[in-house]
């Protein structure tokens, strides 16, 4: 069955596009895929049958990853499952992870272990809390009649001592048949990080890598809000529209509300290429602030000085590298000390930080549309525009 894109209801005058992190578009588009395949995993549950696996959607941030995570939440509670969300920070020690897994359990800090009757009543001694997070998270599952949705953003900041206790719990609930399906989301190094808690976790869930949208999809999810909300995007606005975006849905959001606000200035009543231009000039500074907090986090990371060797291999629309290619890029900036001292951890640094990813078998391209350019602009290797 083909999952129709979903429509957020944008109406009226108003600006319909929605640029921010994990702000639902007002049209989903381009997702088809993903969002059959969570249905099906949510048909299951709510059938009563338990789920073969858990769905990992991971990708480069600005993909739209926390919007379907949204948008599979509101559907299971649509098809009367519970869906709760589990913050990465929980699961970076075993404490915090318990701590949390006691209050959705319905657990309180005491427990009758013994009851002494005397002349006038008697006496209960507290016991300590459990420590079994299998058992808390068995609990959780088991706390209401519905089935769990189970939702995890930003799996790559779960701590791999932590993640190995949660993950065993999950391999246990599973193993019972428990009603539950976890639906996680994270960055290009998600799977690695999650493959650090057990061996289990390559059977836990189905991997599912976010990147650009076709462009057909591309194409969609700009010009319906626009038709929709009463200002069409004439044919030459939207192929400019398109190409500028790069497919990048968070560059979609947000040049679509530049462009959709210089047509309502200009009180257009169709968006023509003229005014979109102006529109895009504004969203520029935008786009150059956006590569600017990346090439910040780059510097926290300590592997800002790899980066402009990697955007003269990348510098082209499309360009990507295969493996080889990526191992002698690794190689070199570790002797030339722009890395940290091994090729393993600059690779997946910059996978952590979404600049670099696998977006097919053996393919490694940029996360983010043109920012090699930046990064040669920045560096002064090529000049500005």
């Amino acid at each position: 069955m083909r999952y129709a894109p979903f429509m957020a209801g944008a109406s009226g005058s108003g600006n319909p596009f929605r640029p921010g992190t994990g702000r639902m578009p007002p049209v989903l588009a381009g997702r088809d895929q993903e969002l059959a395949l969570a249905e099906r995993r949510l048909g299951e549950l709510a059938a009563g049958s338990v789920p073969p696996q858990g769905l990992l959607l991971y990708g480069p941030r600005g993909t739209g990853k926390t919007v379907l995570l949204e948008r599979i939440a509101r559907r299971a509670k649509e098809l009367g499952l519970r869906a709760q969300q589990l913050a990465a920070p929980t699961l970076r020690s075993e404490d915090s992870l318990v701590a949390d897994l006691r209050e959705r359990a319905g657990l309180t800090e005491t427990r009758l272990t013994g009851v002494q009757l005397g002349p006038i009543g008697g006496t209960a001694q507290p016991a300590a809390p459990s420590r079994s997070v299998a058992h808390l998270f068995a609990a959780w599952v088991e706390t209401a009649h519905s089935p769990l949705v189970v939702v995890l953003d930003e799996a790559q900041a779960i701590g791999p001592e932590a993640g190995m206790v949660f993950f065993d719990a999950v391999q246990a609930a599973a193993m019972r048949d428990l009603p539950f399906l976890l639906v996680a989301a994270g960055t290009p190094d998600a799977p690695r990080r999650l493959r650090q808690a057990g061996s289990f976790m390559e059977r836990a869930f189905e991997n599912l890598p976010l990147g650009r949208l076709p462009r057909t999809a591309t194409k969609q999810a700009l010009a319906e809000p626009t038709v929709n909300a009463g200002r069409p995007l004439a044919p030459d606005a939207l192929a400019l529209l398109a190409e500028e975006s790069q497919d990048y849905p968070y560059f979609v959001q947000l040049l679509g509300s530049a462009v959709w606000d210089a047509a309502a200035a200009a009180r257009a009543p169709e968006i023509r290429a003229e005014v979109a231009r102006h529109g895009l000039a504004h969203a520029r500074a935008e786009t150059s602030r956006f590569y600017g907090r990346r090439f910040a986090e780059a510097r926290e990371r300590g592997v800002h000085r790899a980066l402009p060797a990697l955007a003269s291999l990348m510098e082209q629309p499309g360009a990507r590298l295969d493996d080889a290619a990526l191992d002698a890029f690794l190689d070199r900036a570790v002797v030339d000390g722009a890395g940290s001292g091994d090729p393993t951890r600059l690779q997946t640094t910059l996978q952590d930080l979404g600049i670099l990813w696998e977006a097919s078998p053996g393919r490694w391209e940029m996360g983010i549309p043109s920012f090699a350019q930046h990064v040669l602009e920045r560096s002064g290797s090529r000049p500005p525009g």
